[in-house]
């Protein structure tokens, strides 16, 4: 533990001691059971991660300056909602690739511009997952959806503001897509 106590002392990091995964459902869900030391050398042996993939938030605005905005029921939030276009990263795929294929697939709209925004992490301690958040500019229909996925989805467009309004009223309960409505918003008012 000698070398270890050193790196311990550092003021801006924990050293990983141990990890070790104590459930694991189809590549889907990570449980890690960790040992980690603190600047101040304490050691914690029970600190828990949870790791489940990556996933892409597209806030996709089209040419009458309108938003996609999907209606539809998430099981994590147990009821009907509005949210953005998105999903999970399959191994090895590019995240803006993944983006492009989960807007084309969940709304059936694609091209534009597209600007890349910062990646976030769900939870400053547990992780949970990594957001990269994409927003697509002047997006034109190309196809009918196709998302295979398992929630039934109605594809709304609204107006910018209407989809600051609705966050503000809840109406957008989750997290990572309030987080992506406020950068994509920061990041076009410029």
């Amino acid at each position: 533990m000698g070398a270890a106590r050193q790196k311990c002392e550092d003021p801006n990091s924990w050293l990983l001691v141990d990890s070790r995964k104590v459930f694991e459902a189809s590549n889907r869900l990570r449980v890690m059971r960790q040992t980690v030391c603190l600047p101040d050398n304490r050691i914690v042996d029970d600190y828990y991660q949870i790791d489940l993939p990556s996933f892409a938030t597209i806030y996709a605005v089209t040419e009458q300056d309108e938003v996609l905005i999907l209606r539809q029921y998430k099981h994590g939030v147990g009821e009907v909602c509005l949210t953005l276009p998105g999903g999970q990263i399959d191994p090895g795929e590019d995240a803006e690739f993944s983006a492009r294929r989960e807007l084309l697939e969940e709304t059936g709209y694609g091209g534009g511009k597209w600007i890349t925004g910062p990646s976030m992490v769900l939870h400053g301690n547990q992780k949970i997952a990594v957001a990269h958040v994409f927003i697509a500019c002047h997006v034109i229909k190309l196809c009918e959806a196709n998302s295979g996925d398992l929630e039934e989805a109605t594809l709304l467009t609204m107006p910018r503001k209407e989809v600051c309004q609705s966050m503000l009223k809840g109406k957008t309960p989750i997290t990572s897509h309030v987080a992506a409505i406020g950068m994509a918003e920061m990041v076009l008012a410029k």
